[in-house]
């Protein structure tokens, strides 16, 4: 019998979302001294759930498309899951556990789990580790989005320029196309001379970003200290404390007791149901608290600098990053610990993918 091909391995994560602008409506963005508002919060909070979803969408649809299967072994792995089924639902109707039972059941555990999650003492290893990965991924989010070319202001007029430096790059990069089908129309002694004028071309491009981003880079380190010291507060003290609440919410939200329910676990089949609940529970808890943090610690930006940081931290990709990053961990705890099923794709697809490199 001739040995089947090998499975290929899960594809990486498929990339995040360009860096279109996908900011909140400028007019509701604070002035100085000002809250931030319940409309501006409330945008945030679904540009940024939308944003979480097209990555889980992207990378599930990804996967699938390109992991190779074997038909016949697939027949049999059928017949085992559904055969395992069959056994399951039988036990479930022997047991016939009343809703409302399996509700309050959830409840408990989810209770009690995210208890050794979310503690007002100090961040759990989860929560430091996932942290540690947010600050990176916000602060090359932060660069990117200084590099993004945007020469006209969000109200429509001209863009104002705070370093020659920037001035410099933005131009390269705006006729780099341009520039190098000019460079390559001239005639060349040879082609080292050729390539020695691409590379200068390169060069001087990459030492006007290089000294704009480091311009920067001092408001970067402070942005990050904060998000350090607010997340630190928000997955600790301030989520702490409202746990029985969030649990409450996320399984009545998500229905996890109903259809084909355990009262030890979410079923893989609830699964989706239960990470959207979580995942708007915890995305209108953060902005709703971490806005208010977030400005009030930056509000002494510097001069027309401080528009550019309101602009970042109100930005609904930084929070889907979060609360990603956050989840991702959260998910494969409560799995390892037996509460959580997790559908065989979600598994794969995440836990072999490196971290996104498009933060």
């Amino acid at each position: 019998m001739t040995a089947e091909p090998p499975r290929k391995p899960p594809p990486p994560r498929a990339p995040a979302p360009a860096l279109a602008p996908r900011r909140v409506d400028p007019a509701l963005v604070p002035k100085h001294g000002e809250n931030v508002s319940q409309a501006i919060k409330d945008q945030i909070c679904e540009m940024a759930l939308g944003l979480l979803e097209e990555q889980v969408q992207a990378r599930i649809v990804h996967y699938k498309a390109d992991l190779a299967t074997n038909p016949e072994l697939d027949a049999i792995t059928a017949q085992v899951v559904a055969s395992l089924k069959e056994i399951q639902a039988s036990a479930a109707h022997t047991a016939s556990s009343s809703r409302g039972a399996i509700r309050d059941s959830h409840v408990k555990l989810l209770v009690g789990l995210l208890e050794r999650v979310f503690r007002p003492a100090g961040p759990s290893l989860l929560v430091e580790k996932r942290i540690k990965e947010i600050t990176k991924k916000l602060a090359r989010l932060f660069f990117q989005s200084e590099l993004h070319e945007k020469t006209r202001a969000n109200d429509g007029g001209a863009k104002v320029i705070q370093h020659g430096e920037q001035a410099i790059y933005y131009l390269l990069a705006r006729y780099k196309n341009r520039l190098e089908n000019e460079l390559g129309g001239f005639d060349y002694a040879d082609d080292d001379v050729k390539e020695r004028a691409f590379d200068l071309l390169a060069q001087i491009s990459k030492e006007m970003q290089d000294a704009f981003l480091s311009r920067r880079s001092s408001e970067l380190k402070r942005i990050v200290r904060v998000f350090q010291e607010v997340l630190v507060d928000f997955f600790g003290k301030h989520l702490g404390a409202a746990i029985p609440a969030l649990a409450e919410e996320v399984v009545v939200q998500s229905a996890s007791f109903e259809g084909r329910a355990y009262a030890y676990k979410v079923s893989a089949d609830a699964f989706p149901r239960f990470r959207a609940a979580l995942e708007r529970r915890l995305m209108v808890r953060l902005v709703g608290w971490a806005e208010d943090q977030l400005i009030a610690r930056l509000a002494d930006t510097a001069g027309p600098a401080r528009a550019e940081t309101v602009l970042f931290v109100t930005d609904p990709r930084v929070f889907s990053m979060i609360i990603g990053e956050i989840s991702e961990g959260l998910y494969e705890f409560l799995c390892n610990e037996g509460f959580l099923d997790l559908p065989s794709d979600w598994r794969q697809a995440t836990a072999t993918a490196p971290p996104s490199s498009s933060f």
